[in-house]
């Protein structure tokens, strides 16, 4: 969900709402006045200091304003680079648009915009209090657009490198400083990459506090690569609509994604989500109010948030997930290859889930913690389930070869994961006529499995052998055995790997 905090690129918008200044001068003849009115109209009204390294107008045919090398540096500011930068800009407009109280021109063109959006600061939010307030203006222009803009965030953390994004095309109808502005964009999101494309409005701008500036619209997110984010991949695509405030925006909208998979050799799997975030423009930290998300069929509720790591780069993912009827082979498909699910299951989940930034693979970093049920599992290899006939069998103290139908067990355990390897606690696995109680863990990586526990079954050791003559000379161990009202309890071991599991008991365990 990370690419909804793109939503702060819409803060560029703002330069229309500057160049709407460079107008303001035109009831001056001469260009030295009016080079002086535009560059103190725009200090009074933005608080900022301004450069501009050329200007030029002309009144024939048309009024049109040329200027170069346009920089504004916000009052107080720490951050070296301008706030806005404009590499060439022109305004033009009808001489009866001058007439009018609320001088209106025909468009703006900028090229080359840069707007650097430095940290917030506790002036800032103090500024947004009952100080702040919108602006009014003068003077209305019919149309601005950018062309190849680039908006930059910079994070609070100097640690950090700022994000950067590349907006296309950029225009806006109707803009002034004391109205919302409707507007339409293209740009470049850096992770995951993709395009967006949005429509909406945006202002009136707040003096003091940009971040109460009011902004709402629509967007779409299309042929995302998931596979720009370290450890995911696939490609995604979302629309959705955002409204609310710079500081403050309210996002809702779903994804697609045909084709998710993990970096630890498992299967695609469909993914599709609706969801509800709040994104906080100022600092890219996003709150995941609620996801409803579909991964194959198996239906998961999650919320959670995306924040900032002081003097680490990247941010931190934590979410609380919960399954309440979901299949476990839409789960194993991500993390197991293989041909065919390992295990089919209805599964219930309630987990906790933190991944940290860094270098390593999703596999390496990925925490869970949590607990699981499973309902009517049922291995699908051959061999595995030839094993667990038996084990059945000889648990209800049946002969080899005797029928004892389907086998379909239960299972439930609490489970913590690190470093690519899960450990099992109180796992406990059921089937007709044992119950198997487990510690221990499997590597993702390796996928080896390690347990040892007990198997405690309901016939006793001599009719569990088989009966007959090796059942008649084991028949003085069945009291060894017997415990807990249990025909017989085995401390067992289960090692190897994942897809030739080794079953053994523990005699030393047995003796004592």
């Amino acid at each position: 969900m990370r690419y909804l905090k793109l939503i702060r690129w819409i803060i560029g918008i703002v330069v229309a709402a500057i160049v709407a200044l460079f107008v303001v001068t035109l009831a001056v003849s001469r260009t030295p006045t009016l080079r002086k009115a535009l560059v103190q109209t725009l200090n009074d009204h933005l608080d900022a200091d301004v450069e501009l390294a050329s200007f030029e107008v002309r009144t024939f045919p048309q009024l049109r304003i040329h200027g170069d090398g346009l920089k504004l540096r916000l009052k107080n500011q720490q951050n070296p680079s301008p706030f806005i930068e404009v590499r060439h800009f022109e305004v033009a407009g009808g001489l009866l648009g001058m007439l009018h109280r609320q001088r209106r021109f025909t468009s703006v063109d900028l090229e080359g915009l840069r707007i650097t959006i430095p940290p917030r600061t506790g002036h800032d939010k103090e500024a947004g209090g009952e100080a702040a307030k919108a602006i009014s203006g003068p003077v209305i222009i019919d149309h601005v657009s950018a062309r190849d803009a680039q908006l930059i965030i910079q994070p609070h953390d100097p640690d950090k490198e700022p994000r950067i994004w590349a907006i296309h095309d950029l225009a806006l109808d109707d803009v002034g400083f004391n109205r919302s502005m409707p507007f339409t964009a293209t740009l470049s999101n850096p992770i995951p990459q993709g395009e967006i494309a949005t429509k909406g409005s945006f202002g009136p701008w707040v003096n003091g506090s940009s971040g109460l500036t009011p902004v709402s619209g629509h967007y779409s997110f299309n042929h995302a690569d998931l596979g720009t984010i370290d450890g995911i991949g696939g490609i995604l695509s979302s629309t959705g609509s955002f409204a609310g405030i710079l500081e403050r925006i309210d996002v809702q909208g779903k994804t697609s994604t045909p084709d998710f998979h993990l970096d630890i050799g498992g299967e695609s799997v469909p993914l599709d989500t609706t969801f509800h975030t709040v994104v906080d423009g100022t600092n890219g930290n996003t709150y995941l109010r609620k996801i409803d998300a579909m991964l194959g069929k198996t239906p998961i509720e999650a919320s959670g948030e995306v924040t900032s790591v002081p003097h680490v780069k990247g941010r931190t993912v934590t979410i609380a997930m919960i399954v309440r009827e979901g299949r476990l082979e839409d789960l194993l498909q991500l993390a197991v290859h293989a041909k065919k699910p390992v295990m089919l299951a209805r599964i219930g989940l309630h987990a906790s889930m933190t991944l940290p930034p860094g270098a390593k693979k999703v596999v390496d970093r990925l925490q869970l913690a949590g607990r699981f049920a499973l309902e009517e599992a049922r291995f699908t290899d051959p061999d595995v389930k030839t094993q667990i006939a038996a084990l059945s069998r000889h648990a209800q103290g049946k002969k080899d070869g005797e029928a004892i139908g389907p086998i379909a067990s239960d299972m439930r355990g609490q489970f913590t994961m690190r470093d690519g390897h899960i450990h099992f606690e109180a796992l406990r696995f059921g089937v007709p006529g044992a119950d198997v109680q487990l510690v221990g863990g499997y590597g993702l990586r390796n996928e080896q499995l390690a347990f040892d526990g007990t198997l405690a079954i309901d016939a006793p050791v001599s009719k569990a052998m088989g009966g007959g003559i090796k059942g008649f000379f084991l028949k003085p161990f069945d009291p060894i055995f017997r415990k807990d009202g249990h025909g017989a309890v085995v401390p067992i071991t289960i090692t190897g790997p994942r897809d030739a599991p080794k079953f053994g008991v523990q005699w030393g365990k047995v003796l004592k």
